[in-house]
């Protein structure tokens, strides 16, 4: 059907863009004031047939192009009055191919300057499709990988979720952990040896079957040194296959965590063999698979065979529109309808100094902590409430009040990257900083460049993040407190140390109460310390048409995709 589908669009295209051609040449020779040429007149400038410009003609007057009246008897001209400008029919045309889906041979045609006009008119084609059966989705920007052990931001984290199964999921509404890809685990008492057993008949998007043998080699690539999540998983041992469908992991250290490790997006099992382009268009084994991704557009099909339920609706397509600056909300299943479910982050946006910067000793960090501090920068609004620590509800002790930082540089640097809630924080900080006479040179980076600190962390002096913890908030803030992120780029060797120190003592606890008490001790010195400020929780939530239904705002501050339909 694909391929009819294709065909057949190919032919219309060609056949509109002949007629378009056509009209042009008429304008180009009569313009916008009434004519009264002939049909031979006409059909030589077409070079065909009177009887063939006749019929372009009458085309050309049902679009509503031109209005045509021919002469009848002798001595009577036809009259002839173009009603479109070209430019008019090929923005018509444009606008007619996005509401088509066909973003990729929109933009082609255009250059730069006429790319970000047709991008400005994209949101008034989201939504459901003509069908009924899909969904048009934007989001902020184009995903930088969807290769699951690269994936480090929650849009990418949330579209590997999509496309890929994992061992366990977290459930929500239980809040506890829940069988997935494999059906049943258990641990001997020192909760360093787990097994696992898949359920029978699993199969990725291609065919190929997910057994024993599968899932152990996609859990051993976690622990390799290029794998950026390296230090979660370095305590894997090795992992010994009991039988096709059941293996077990063996750990150097009590974890009672590696199972909701095994939840986490990273962890998703893939295929044994992955194509060079696995991490544009991978193959998965989960509710949906990648059928298109381009540089507009990212369509995602709902897998037939997928082990629990299939999705709802045939495809979701996320097409890749920059918010406008004010918008803070990463789903918006709809323009300019009602406001959905919101929430506040489940983390916080957050201030780091870069150790070792020269224009900030480190004996006048905390000083410079203490004076960001109090009173606190941020006010609340719609978009954001004060962070007082790094979970709502939590409050940690500030840093300690200190004489006003004596800095030896009159200009410091700040660091973040392309999210909206950034911009107006980074301007409260340097106001405050103004006080002291102090410059702030604030500079955005592309997500892709921020993620890779090692080209710009050396120019730093601080730098602006912002954490989300996905539905497990358990091993959301092990994940985040273990230093595999940006918290590492503001933390000394000894204080990252130390931090992570804390958090291998906990994942050998059992108790769930009893590794919270300890995440919210580490983000008490963390923050007296003055080795980070909690600047705010963001509100996240989307904007959605009554007509979709299954909407269940996550902890990330999206829904799942194959839970979702449309009315009719």
């Amino acid at each position: 059907m694909d391929i009819i589908h294709n065909k057949y669009f190919r032919f219309y295209f060609e056949t509109a863009m002949r007629l378009q051609q056509q009209y042009q040449l008429l304008y180009q020779n009569f313009g916008g004031a009434p004519a009264q040429p002939g049909l031979p007149q006409l059909a030589a400038l077409w070079q065909c047939s009177e009887r063939n410009a006749r019929l372009q003609l009458a085309r050309m007057r049902e679009r509503g192009w031109l209005a045509w009246q021919a002469g009848r008897g002798r001595g009577h001209h036809s009259t002839l009055q173009l009603l479109q400008s070209p430019d008019q029919l090929d923005w018509q045309q444009l606008q007619r191919m996005l509401a088509q889906g066909q973003l990729e041979q929109a933009f082609s045609r255009l250059p730069p300057v006429r790319q970000e006009q047709l991008l400005a008119s994209m949101p008034l084609h989201l939504g459901a499709s003509d069908s009924g059966r899909s969904l048009r989705i934007p989001i902020p920007h184009a995903p930088l990988t969807l290769d699951p052990q690269q994936v480090n931001s929650r849009l990418e984290a949330h579209l590997v979720r999509q496309i890929f199964d994992r061992l366990c999921r977290h459930d929500k509404q239980g809040r506890e952990l829940r069988p997935a890809l494999a059906h049943h685990w258990e641990s001997d008492a020192a909760g360093r040896h787990w097994r696992f057993w898949l359920r029978p008949g699993l199969r990725f998007h291609d065919g190929s079957p997910l057994d024993a043998e599968t899932a152990a080699a996609s859990l051993l690539r976690l622990k390799r040194s290029d794998n950026p999540c390296h230090p979660l998983y370095a305590h894997l041992r090795d992992i010994g296959i009991d039988d096709a469908l059941s293996f077990s992991c063996r750990l150097t250290e009590a974890d009672y965590l590696w199972p909701q490790r095994l939840a986490s997006a990273n962890a998703s099992i893939v295929p044994l063999r992955r194509g060079a382009d696995f991490a544009r268009m991978p193959v998965g084994s989960g509710p949906f698979r990648v059928e298109l991704h381009s540089p507009q557009r990212l369509r995602l099909a709902a897998f037939e065979q997928h082990y629990r339920q299939r999705a709802l609706l045939d495809a979701i397509e996320l097409w890749i529109i920059p918010p406008p600056a004010e918008q803070g909300f990463h789903l918006r299943l709809e323009y300019g309808n009602q406001r959905g479910a919101t929430m506040l982050q489940s983390a916080c946006t957050y201030l780091l100094l870069r150790p070792g910067s020269p224009r900030i000793p480190d004996r006048q960090r905390l000083p410079l902590m203490s004076f960001l501090a109090s009173p606190h920068p941020v006010a609340a609004n719609a978009d954001r409430a004060p962070a007082h620590g790094l979970q709502p509800g939590w409050a940690h002790p500030r840093p300690a009040a200190h004489q006003p930082p004596r800095l030896p540089a009159r200009t410091l640097t700040l660091f973040h990257y392309d999210l909206p809630c950034f911009p107006p924080l980074a301007a409260a900080l340097a106001e405050r900083l103004s006080l002291l006479g102090i410059t702030l040179d604030i500079r955005c980076l592309p997500r892709r460049e921020f993620f890779a600190p090692a080209a710009w962390s050396s120019q730093a002096d601080l730098i602006l993040c912002s954490e989300l913890l996905h539905d497990d908030r358990d091993f959301g803030m092990f994940e985040w407190l273990s230093g595999c992120c940006t918290l590492s780029l503001g933390l000394a060797e000894t204080t990252l140390a130390r931090l992570r120190a804390q958090m291998h003592s906990l994942q050998a606890e059992p108790d769930c109460a009893a590794r919270q008490d300890g995440y919210r001790r580490a983000g008490d010195w963390l923050v007296r310390e003055g080795w980070m400020l909690p600047l705010s929780h963001e509100t996240l939530g989307h904007d959605a048409s009554p007509q979709l239904a299954g909407l269940q705002l996550g902890g990330n501050g999206w829904t799942d995709f194959a839970g979702l339909w449309l009315r009719g």
